[in-house]
Protein backbone atom coordinates (compact mmCIF):
# COMPACT_ATOMS: atom_id res chain seq x y z
CA UNK A 1 0.00 0.00 0.00
CA UNK A 2 1.49 3.36 -0.98
CA UNK A 3 1.59 6.53 1.11
CA UNK A 4 -1.40 8.09 -0.72
CA UNK A 5 -3.63 5.21 0.37
CA UNK A 6 -2.39 5.43 3.96
CA UNK A 7 -3.05 9.17 4.06
CA UNK A 8 -6.58 8.62 2.72
CA UNK A 9 -7.28 5.88 5.28
CA UNK A 10 -5.97 8.07 8.08
CA UNK A 11 -8.34 10.88 7.03
CA UNK A 12 -11.51 8.75 7.03
CA UNK A 13 -12.23 9.07 10.79
CA UNK A 14 -12.05 12.85 10.45
CA UNK A 15 -14.54 12.76 7.59
CA UNK A 16 -17.10 10.56 9.28
CA UNK A 17 -16.74 11.68 12.91
CA UNK A 18 -19.79 13.70 13.96
CA UNK A 19 -19.08 17.32 14.66
CA UNK A 20 -19.64 18.06 18.32
CA UNK A 21 -21.88 21.01 18.97
CA UNK A 22 -20.00 23.96 20.42
CA UNK A 23 -21.21 24.65 23.98
CA UNK A 24 -22.57 28.14 24.56
CA UNK A 25 -22.67 27.71 28.35
CA UNK A 26 -21.37 25.35 30.99
CA UNK A 27 -24.03 24.43 33.55
CA UNK A 28 -23.84 22.47 36.78
CA UNK A 29 -26.89 20.77 38.26
CA UNK A 30 -25.38 20.13 41.69
CA UNK A 31 -23.72 16.87 40.72
CA UNK A 32 -22.76 16.97 37.04
CA UNK A 33 -21.40 19.52 34.56
CA UNK A 34 -23.32 19.77 31.29
CA UNK A 35 -22.86 21.73 28.10
CA UNK A 36 -25.75 23.81 26.83
CA UNK A 37 -25.26 24.02 23.07
CA UNK A 38 -26.89 26.12 20.37
CA UNK A 39 -29.21 23.29 19.30
CA UNK A 40 -30.62 22.98 22.83
CA UNK A 41 -30.80 26.79 23.19
CA UNK A 42 -32.88 27.01 20.00
CA UNK A 43 -35.47 24.58 21.45
CA UNK A 44 -36.24 26.71 24.51
CA UNK A 45 -39.37 28.90 24.35
CA UNK A 46 -38.41 32.53 23.81
CA UNK A 47 -39.64 35.40 25.92
CA UNK A 48 -39.27 39.17 25.99
CA UNK A 49 -38.95 41.68 28.81
CA UNK A 50 -38.66 45.44 28.73
CA UNK A 51 -36.32 47.30 30.99
CA UNK A 52 -34.06 50.29 31.22
CA UNK A 53 -30.63 49.44 29.94
CA UNK A 54 -27.45 50.80 31.53
CA UNK A 55 -27.78 53.91 29.36
CA UNK A 56 -31.19 54.65 30.95
CA UNK A 57 -33.13 53.97 27.74
CA UNK A 58 -36.08 51.55 27.78
CA UNK A 59 -35.26 48.55 25.57
CA UNK A 60 -36.82 45.20 24.71
CA UNK A 61 -34.66 42.21 25.57
CA UNK A 62 -35.39 38.73 24.26
CA UNK A 63 -34.04 35.35 25.21
CA UNK A 64 -34.94 32.43 27.47
CA UNK A 65 -36.52 32.64 30.92
CA UNK A 66 -34.07 31.46 33.56
CA UNK A 67 -36.85 29.17 34.82
CA UNK A 68 -36.75 27.27 31.50
CA UNK A 69 -33.01 26.73 31.71
CA UNK A 70 -33.33 25.54 35.31
CA UNK A 71 -36.15 23.19 34.31
CA UNK A 72 -33.87 21.68 31.64
CA UNK A 73 -31.19 21.38 34.31
CA UNK A 74 -33.59 19.40 36.54
CA UNK A 75 -33.98 21.98 39.30
CA UNK A 76 -37.01 21.60 41.58
CA UNK A 77 -39.85 23.93 40.57
CA UNK A 78 -43.40 24.72 41.59
CA UNK A 79 -44.74 22.39 44.26
CA UNK A 80 -41.44 20.48 44.54
CA UNK A 81 -39.56 23.65 45.52
CA UNK A 82 -40.15 23.58 49.29
CA UNK A 83 -38.58 22.40 52.53
CA UNK A 84 -34.92 21.51 52.16
CA UNK A 85 -34.97 22.61 48.51
CA UNK A 86 -35.48 26.24 49.57
CA UNK A 87 -31.78 26.77 50.22
CA UNK A 88 -30.93 26.29 46.54
CA UNK A 89 -29.16 29.14 44.78
CA UNK A 90 -28.16 29.82 41.19
CA UNK A 91 -24.68 31.24 40.75
CA UNK A 92 -23.93 32.87 37.40
CA UNK A 93 -20.40 33.63 36.23
CA UNK A 94 -19.35 36.07 33.52
CA UNK A 95 -16.33 35.80 31.24
CA UNK A 96 -14.44 38.23 33.53
CA UNK A 97 -15.37 35.98 36.52
CA UNK A 98 -17.88 38.50 37.94
CA UNK A 99 -20.51 36.47 39.79
CA UNK A 100 -24.08 37.04 40.93
CA UNK A 101 -26.47 34.79 42.81
CA UNK A 102 -30.23 34.37 42.79
CA UNK A 103 -32.25 32.18 45.10
CA UNK A 104 -33.92 29.40 43.16
CA UNK A 105 -37.31 30.67 44.36
CA UNK A 106 -36.63 34.09 42.76
CA UNK A 107 -36.44 32.34 39.41
CA UNK A 108 -39.51 30.13 39.86
CA UNK A 109 -42.78 31.34 38.28
CA UNK A 110 -44.76 29.70 41.11
CA UNK A 111 -43.12 32.16 43.54
CA UNK A 112 -43.02 35.39 41.57
CA UNK A 113 -43.80 36.95 38.24
CA UNK A 114 -41.06 36.04 35.84
CA UNK A 115 -39.00 38.82 34.41
CA UNK A 116 -35.49 37.40 34.69
CA UNK A 117 -34.17 36.09 31.41
CA UNK A 118 -30.94 35.07 29.79
CA UNK A 119 -31.06 37.42 26.84
CA UNK A 120 -29.28 37.07 23.52
CA UNK A 121 -31.01 39.98 21.75
CA UNK A 122 -31.90 43.60 22.44
CA UNK A 123 -34.41 45.47 20.28
CA UNK A 124 -34.37 42.59 17.77
CA UNK A 125 -30.59 42.50 17.31
CA UNK A 126 -27.92 40.22 18.76
CA UNK A 127 -26.25 41.61 21.87
CA UNK A 128 -22.98 43.38 21.14
CA UNK A 129 -19.61 41.98 22.19
CA UNK A 130 -19.58 44.06 25.39
CA UNK A 131 -22.82 42.54 26.73
CA UNK A 132 -23.16 39.28 24.84
CA UNK A 133 -23.48 36.79 23.57
CA UNK A 134 -25.76 36.19 26.57
CA UNK A 135 -26.70 38.48 29.44
CA UNK A 136 -29.01 38.12 32.43
CA UNK A 137 -31.70 40.79 32.40
CA UNK A 138 -33.62 41.29 35.65
CA UNK A 139 -36.13 43.84 34.43
CA UNK A 140 -37.57 44.72 37.86
CA UNK A 141 -34.23 45.23 39.60
CA UNK A 142 -33.73 48.90 40.43
CA UNK A 143 -29.96 48.59 39.92
CA UNK A 144 -28.10 46.67 37.25
CA UNK A 145 -25.69 44.87 39.57
CA UNK A 146 -27.33 41.53 38.77
CA UNK A 147 -27.62 42.17 35.04
CA UNK A 148 -24.61 39.99 34.45
CA UNK A 149 -23.18 40.22 30.94
CA UNK A 150 -21.14 37.69 28.97
CA UNK A 151 -22.50 34.76 31.00
CA UNK A 152 -20.29 31.70 30.66
CA UNK A 153 -21.61 29.35 33.34
CA UNK A 154 -24.59 28.63 35.55
CA UNK A 155 -24.24 26.66 38.78
CA UNK A 156 -27.16 25.28 40.79
CA UNK A 157 -25.95 24.76 44.34
CA UNK A 158 -27.00 25.05 47.97
CA UNK A 159 -26.48 27.89 50.41
CA UNK A 160 -25.29 26.20 53.58
CA UNK A 161 -23.98 27.66 56.78
CA UNK A 162 -20.39 26.87 57.69
CA UNK A 163 -19.81 24.45 60.51
CA UNK A 164 -18.96 26.38 63.71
Amino acid sequence: MNSKHLLFLAAIPCLVAPLAAEPILRVYDGTTWKDLDQETWAKFPRTEVSGKARDGIEKKFSGVAMAEILKWLGAPQGETLRGQEMNRVVLLTASDNYQVAYSLAELDPAFRQQNIILADQVDGKALDDFEGPRMVVAADDLRHSRWIRQVKQIILTRATAPTP
